[in-house]
């Protein structure tokens, strides 16, 4: 019989991320940073498609607005911070033996990292960076073929962005959820 330990290195090996135990879910809001959405967008610099409001910090109790930019201003993309207030439901509808779930099960997707990435805890253990390739998202976008798992439930999330404004300052801008991929234009 295999011990527990090599059973978790075997999960982490065929998701190819991190897994810890965790009995519950994670509290909410829950804050992962050094972070960006992905899909092309990586630190560098950008100028704004939108006009852009700028803080000094992106914890509610410490902002401070620092500047207004308007749409075409150059600023230099540092990092993001992901604060997720309630996950995605994501409901199996094949089996998932290296998530240990069974058709009918549910799991939870928390940050999104892109191309099909992001961090899922499922029957008590946690997934950091865990390729979820196998989810159809409740717009039939996603997987396309040898899917085994739907979205059933849309979280909310709010995605913060640190920036280097031309004249040096650093601050933190908010996109929305749905984080509009016109948002930085190269």
């Amino acid at each position: 019989m295999k011990s527990p330990r090599f059973t978790v290195l075997l999960v982490a090996s065929a998701m190819a991320a991190p897994v810890r135990v965790m009995p519950e879910p994670p509290s909410l809001p829950l804050f992962t940073y050094d972070v960006l959405p992905g899909e092309g967008l990586a630190p560098g610099t950008y100028g704004l498609n939108v006009p852009a409001s700028i803080f000094s910090d992106w914890a509610p109790r410490r902002i401070v607005l620092i500047a207004e930019l308007k749409a075409g201003t150059s600023v230099t993309l540092l990092t993001g911070a992901c604060e997720v207030d309630s996950p995605d439901l994501i409901t199996v509808t094949m089996p998932l033996p290296e998530l240990q779930l069974n058709p009918g099960d549910t799991f939870l997707r928390y940050t999104y990292r892109g191309e099909s990435k992001a961090d899922f805890w499922a029957k008590g253990r946690w997934y950091t960076n865990a390729d979820g390739a196998f989810i159809t998202e409740a717009d039939g976008s996603g997987c396309q073929s040898q899917c085994k798992a739907h979205e059933t439930g849309r979280g909310r999330r709010k995605w913060w962005f640190r920036l280097r404004l031309v004249d040096g300052r650093i601050g933190w801008t908010y996109a929305n959820e749905s984080l509009d991929p016109n948002y930085f234009a190269h």
